[in-house]
């Protein structure tokens, strides 16, 4: 469960980084908009997963 809630950060890091193409034309606003939001949510999604996993072991 730990490792799942690490991959899920990571992915929402890449999407997050990859939205830094917007300042370099490479990407219109609204899929700069999605990457932002869906990396946020998921890094967010990821983070509740992992502190779930150590809260189940205690």
């Amino acid at each position: 469960m730990k490792k799942l809630g690490w991959a899920l950060s990571i992915a929402g890091m890449i999407f997050i980084l990859l939205s830094i193409l917007y300042p370099l034309d490479m990407i219109n606003k609204n899929q700069f908009l999605i990457l932002l939001f869906s990396g946020a949510g998921i890094m967010f999604a990821g983070s509740m997963i992992r502190t779930l996993s150590i809260l189940r072991k205690k």
